[in-house]
């Protein structure tokens, strides 16, 4: 699929501020007096797409209202669709399709490998049913490139089951969205468009961005073709490569440092299929070092981020850095709530006979077992109370350590926190320390990266099958580090080739 002639595509190596020249640009239109409803920026995610539009807003005063085309390419058929909330299929339409063809469809229809096995049965059939979808191929062709995952009937059964539901509830997906929106979707007159992580689009975004350039006066597509690591959930690479034979290169990178530059080059140096590309990284040299295992990693101070292909490879490192007592950020959440931590603080006040508030004391009595801490509601909100006076309310409250009071709290809690307490760990918004597949990483970047360098059997195979999207991976992975890269050598032979 061609773009226009008049497409300019701007590849962007990692950290050299690709979504920064495309927001730049945007600010050029304005500036030059280019109406804010005749401006396209269209990206993967909604973080990206807010981050556009906060910046034009906060620039040039204008509000959300004048940014119409600042969207999602999902976002985008939804509203030039006319669609509403209640015609696109919820969890409560799950719920009743489950029923319907007797089937256990969790919602969730992607693995932290990419790989289907990661999935339920049935959720493996919507997403090989989706997928075909957004490849634009037939289901069956889509099928024998993953015959081992689910029988052809049962698939077939599904996706009939799946468009009938749809289509007597007038309901659609989001993929359907597009689908609809490239047949009946109006679209709107551009002065200028802009997309950006083109080599994350499947074939049918492809073709919904090509509509839209149809109309617009100016393109700019960004991407880059080494940074593609998403081809199992269906983006086609190829596209952003056949359309950037003239395409500008962002040469200069604002995060890698020289040393682990070197191993990024030697990294994507392997890839076949990609646009060669010179880029220069900071002058700082930076660190890379092999350590025999994590333990020997000094994570005392700074940010870091801990990469794996897959969680499952993460385990280990979940349990090391919760027997060390330190606070972090694990599947993007947290390591435990805070608010069990803060039970902990407030109880331990009162122990020494201080007061604390009523919504205090409600936090507390949470895990309690015997407690019933809504009884609190009665109270007036503004008192503060000392351990006596909630004993004069519950005359169950035990007496004693924490650890022996907090009887809702599980064993492996408990030995969590009594860890981070002797460290003195302090709880923060943001985990200085953050567990992360590469995958979920992507567009992340820390002080201090650790690598592991270890495989799944399942991901081995594909990287002996298809090379280049895992080095790709690897590549992602090391290009995250902003000083030091910390790269764990491997247990076994299924493991990254540098």
């Amino acid at each position: 699929m061609t773009l226009p002639s008049h497409t300019q595509v701007i590849l962007g190596p990692p950290g050299t501020g690709k979504t920064s020249t495309l927001l730049g640009l945007i600010e050029d239109e304005l500036q030059n007096g280019t109406s804010p409803d005749t401006i396209g920026f269209f990206t993967f995610t909604k973080k990206a797409v807010n981050e556009g539009k906060e910046r034009a807003m906060n620039k040039f005063n204008i509000s959300n209202k004048e940014l119409p085309y600042f969207r999602t390419l999902h976002s985008l058929a939804f509203r030039q669709l006319g669609l509403t909330r209640e015609s696109v299929v919820s969890n409560s339409d799950i719920k009743d399709l489950n029923e319907k063809l007797n089937l256990k469809l969790t919602g969730r229809t992607t693995s932290d490998d990419g790989h289907l096995f990661g999935m339920t049965h049935d959720d493996r059939l919507a997403f090989i049913e989706n997928l075909a979808r957004m490849r634009d191929i037939p289901l069956k062709e889509q099928w024998h490139q993953v015959e081992d995952a689910v029988g052809w009937f049962e698939l077939e059964r599904f996706a009939r089951g799946l468009q009938l539901f749809k289509e007597d509830r007038l309901l659609v997906d989001y993929t359907d969205m597009l689908c609809k929106f490239l047949v009946e979707g109006d679209v709107p007159k551009l002065d200028v468009m802009f997309v950006d992580e083109a080599q994350d689009l499947s074939p049918l975004q492809w073709a919904v961005v090509r509509k839209l350039a149809d109309k617009a006066k100016k393109i700019y597509v960004a991407g880059d073709d080494d940074q593609a690591i998403y081809k199992w959930a269906g983006a086609d690479v190829d596209y952003l490569i056949q359309n950037s034979k003239d395409a500008l290169v962002l040469k200069q990178s604002y995060r890698v440092p020289s040393a682990v530059h070197e191993v990024a080059r030697q990294c994507i140096g392997q890839v076949r299929s990609r646009i060669y590309k010179e880029w220069t990284p900071r002058k700082e040299k930076g660190l890379v070092r092999w350590e025999p295992n994590i333990e020997l990693v000094n994570m005392e101070k700074g940010d870091w981020l801990v990469l794996a292909r897959t969680n499952y490879l993460l385990e280990d490192v979940d349990d090391y850095c919760r027997n060390e007592g330190w606070f972090f950020e694990v599947k993007g959440r947290p390591s435990i709530p805070e608010s069990k931590i803060r039970a902990v603080l407030y109880w331990e006040k009162l122990r020494k006979g201080e007061t604390i508030s009523l919504n205090e004391c409600a936090n507390i009595l949470k895990f309690i077992k015997v407690l019933d801490y809504k009884k609190l509601d009665t109270l007036d909100s503004n008192i503060n109370l000392q351990y006596e006076d909630l004993k004069s309310h519950f005359p169950d409250l035990p007496d004693g350590k924490w650890f022996d009071v907090f009887t809702l709290l599980s064993p492996k809690e408990v030995s969590y926190i009594r860890a981070m307490l002797r460290r003195g760990e302090k709880i923060t918004k943001q985990p200085r320390i953050r567990l992360s597949t590469i995958h979920a990483a992507k567009g992340g970047e820390a002080t201090n990266v650790v690598l592991l360098t270890d495989i799944t059997t399942r991901v081995y195979k594909n990287y002996q099958q298809n090379p280049d999207d895992e080095n790709r991976v690897f590549y992602v992975g090391v290009t995250r580090t902003k000083e030091n890269l910390y790269l764990i050598e491997p247990k076994t032979t299924r493991c990254y080739q540098l």
